[in-house]
Formats: structure tokens, sequence, C-alpha cells
């Protein structure tokens, strides 16, 4: 995966070089898989296939974000050099579009639709693998994962490639600390951030956590990180004062994650938890956090306290960082991986007879919180939507311009037919870039999907005439 992440950078990019791309690193991962994990029981695994029903059950995957995505795998399908057929011409030499790149190698078995919905799901699947590989505890990480509001809830809005990003970086910090190649690790964290920047930082807090045990190694990883995101910088999308400033506003107000004064973060960080991860996996938490006092276990309740607390700074004074601001509300995740040890540390001071039924019980909990976090996301296309895109992809000339709503299936146009909408979803560091193609932009039809999932501006009266496809319509 992190190697096809890292050909998905690069302007034209096509089929080819992501699957030549995806072999190097299989490659290279298997030469260098450094020494076998302790063998661990494999059911938990199953449960964690949970995350790929919505491939079943939704016609594609929620999120006007994932829409987004998924017409930049279109242009990585074609080998085409612009990045999205919703951004008209539009390119840049870097952009980290790796789960695009991902969901473009899947596109040719399944369709686009599908291979969002199947990279999606496989990304949950990577967070549980690299949050048991960093507890050395399947079970603990399923319970965790499942149990806790964040990442799932990520699903809703089409947050998969933060949370991919920070999975592969967290798993080069679990594979460093049983011993693994450096080199393995770093192209893990460069594959991370050649998905999603953001993303990418929050998973290296574990990496700079591993640096205690394996300093050089772990250098090694940031100053690949480091790199990227400075090449990123370079050749990638270039912030104007307008973007940079949307940016900060987005990360102080829509993402922010504590309240009051940044400074108060050692105190305002434990009221926000439960608000990110959910009652049940704080109480959960909090309840092993007491019984490891009890039994006089210090050590791992001061290690979760500290790791809450450095992620805390990251919410209070990410969104303040001079250049580029960061997300505070990106990095719960973290905080899961923070704290889900103290459940392993809790559940060895408890007897065997009690134990079964205790994790019995909480994975009843888990599992429907998580049927209410993730499996009842609402995506913005129904499935009279796509049947409604495939008579417009077989109707329509390949140069038309359709007007629609930014909040329904509309916004699915560009992904699944190719052809231009008046109102994709954009990129806040290339706001700019997209406002100039699409100011010329003339619609002559209008789309009018069967689900409205965000507000936005109003369409005006339906056009006159018959619909020359289910929602479609000529424009005067």
């Amino acid at each position: 995966m992190a190697g096809a992440a890292v050909a998905a950078l690069f302007s034209g990019a096509g089929p080819l070089a992501l699957l030549l791309s995806a072999a190097a690193g299989g490659a290279l991962g298997h030469r260098l898989r450094g020494p076998a994990p302790a063998p661990q029981p494999w059911w938990p695994a199953v449960l964690a296939l949970l995350f790929f029903i919505p491939v079943i059950t939704m016609p594609v995957a929620p999120g006007a974000d994932m829409a987004m995505h998924v017409a930049l795998a279109r242009s990585l399908e074609e080998g085409l050099p612009r990045l999205s057929p919703a951004w008209g011409t539009l390119h840049v030499a870097l952009y980290p579009r790796g789960f695009s790149g991902l969901v473009a190698l899947v596109a040719p078995v399944v369709g686009l639709a599908k291979a969002g919905l199947i990279v999606a799901a496989a990304t949950y699947l990577i967070f549980w693998a690299a949050l048991s590989a960093w507890l050395a505890a399947p079970l603990v990480a399923t319970l965790a994962l499942l149990l806790s509001r964040s990442p799932q809830s990520f699903f809703d809005w089409g947050g998969n490639p933060t949370v991919l990003a920070l999975s592969l970086a967290l798993y080069a910090a679990a594979f460093l600390r049983r011993g693994g190649s450096a080199w393995v690790a770093a192209l893990l964290v460069v594959g991370a951030c050649a998905v999603h920047p953001m993303g990418a930082c929050a998973g290296a807090l574990a990496v700079a956590v591993v640096a205690r045990e394996r300093p050089r190694a772990a250098t090694l990883s940031l100053a690949a990180l480091g790199a990227l995101v400075l090449l990123l910088a370079r050749f990638g999308p270039v912030l104007s004062p307008r973007e940079l400033a949307w940016i900060r506003a987005y990360a102080i107000h829509d993402e922010a994650v504590l309240r009051g004064s940044p400074w108060l973060f050692p105190f305002t960080v434990w009221p926000a938890l439960p608000r990110v991860l959910g009652d049940p996996y704080v109480v959960a938490v909090g309840a092993a956090a007491a019984l490891l006092l009890v039994r006089r276990a210090l050590r791992p309740v001061l290690v979760a306290v500290c790791g809450v607390l450095l992620i805390g700074a990251v919410f209070a004074l990410g969104p303040h960082l001079p250049l580029v601001p960061l997300y505070p509300a990106r990095f719960t995740p973290m905080l899961v991986v923070a704290t889900a040890r103290l459940l392993s540390h809790a559940s060895l001071q408890l007897p065997r007879r009690a134990l079964a039924p205790l994790l019995a019980g909480m994975l009843g909990i888990a599992l429907a919180l998580h049927v209410r976090w993730f499996q009842h996301a609402q995506p913005m296309a129904t499935a009279g939507d796509l049947l409604a895109l495939r008579c417009l992809d077989e109707t329509l000339p390949r140069d038309a311009v359709i007007d629609g709503a930014y909040g329904d299936a509309a916004q699915w146009i560009p992904a699944l037919t190719g052809r231009a909408v008046t109102r994709p979803h954009q990129h806040c560091s290339l706001f700019d870039e997209t406002d100039a193609q699409l100011a010329p932009l003339k619609p002559q039809y209008r789309y009018i999907g069967e689900r409205l999932r965000y507000p936005g501006p109003a369409l005006g009266e339906r056009p006159d005439g018959l619909a020359i496809c289910p929602g479609l319509y000529a424009l005067p």
C-alpha cells in the first residue's frame, strides 16, 4: 500500500506505475520483514471484517470527501495528468493521493463506486492491524476500535485517507518496536504522507515515542516524513493567503476539540474525551485505570496520562502553528492508541473466570455502537442515483457540464461519469486554482439527486420538460 501511495504522488501516474510501485513496496517489505511477531489469536480479525459490510449495503462511500477522492482515482485509472475531472485540467507536480491510488488499483475489477467502499473498509482493517501490532493484543485492539467513536465516525464524513495515513505510520512504529527494518518503517511513513500528510503527522507521534528504544531507526522515519513534506511544499499546491486563512479558521473553529484557552489543555483535554471517543469507551478505560491504581500498577496509567497530555498539546497548539495549521480532530484516533493499553493491562489483573463474561458484554456493547457510528452512515447517493448516473454517462457528451447541488448525488458525477459539475467538492489547498477552472463553465444540464445530505445554495426552479434520465434535465 505504501509503495502504491508513493507512485500516486506524481502527475500523470497511471495503473502501470501504481502496480510496479506496489510490487516494489511489497518486495522490500517481504525481504526486510524482520523478526516474526509472537503468535496471536486469529479470530478477532474476523470481527474487524465487519467494516466491509457497507460494500454490500451502500451504493457509494459516505461523505463529499469520498466523492473527491474517487474522482482523483478516476484520473489515476486513466493515466491522465489532470488531478480530477471535477477540477478541469488542473494538475501539480506532486499531490498526496495515495488513497485514490489504491482505489484506482481496485476499480478495474469492481468499478469506482465499489472500489471506494472497499478501500475505505480496508482502511479500518489496517487501523485494527496497526493497533493490534502496537498493543500485541488483537482482541483488545478489536474491542477498542469497535467501542470508540473515533476513528469510526470518520467514515460518515469521508475522512478515510486520514485514518489510513495514521494507520500506516502507527504500523511503522509497531514494526520498529519489535525490531523491524528502519527502511521498511521509513517506506511506511513516506507512504502515509503520500496518503494524507496530516494523518501521517498524527501517526508519527507513535514513531517519536519509539525513538527512546530505537533512536536511529525512528529518526530515519521522521526525517523521511519531513523530507516528503518539504517536497510537497515545494512542488505541490502553493497556499495563498486566502487558503491559509481558511485552513487556520477551520482548524480553530470547525475542527476544534478543546474549549477555552489553548494553554489550559492539561485540564480541558479530559472533558473532551467523552465527546470525541464516546462515553462507553471512556468509562471502560477509566474503570481499567481505576483497577490498575487499586492494584498499584502505576506505570501504565502514568504512560496513558502522558500520552493524552501530549495529544492534548497538539489539539491546543496545532491550529496556531505559523506555517500550516493542524486540524485537531484528525489527531483524535491517537487517543485510542494512547489509552487502549490500559484495557490490556487491566485484563491481566482480573480472575480468569470473570474475564470472559466481561469481555463478552463489552463486545456486545461495542458491536451496537459500531452499528450506530459506522454501519448507519448515510451516503449522498442512493441506488436510484447510481442508475441515473449510468444513464447520464451513456446519454450525455463527454464535454457536458452539469449543474447540481453540493450535497446530493451530483457530487459523484465527476467520479463516476467523468463529466464536469458546477459545485464539486474542492480541496482547501487548491481553492484559487479550482475556482479559476470552474468560473468559465456554463452548464447545459441540471441533475437533482434523490437525497440531499448537506445544505447548500439553492438550485432554483426545476427545469421544464421531460427528464432525459431520472433527475436529469436540459437547461433552457
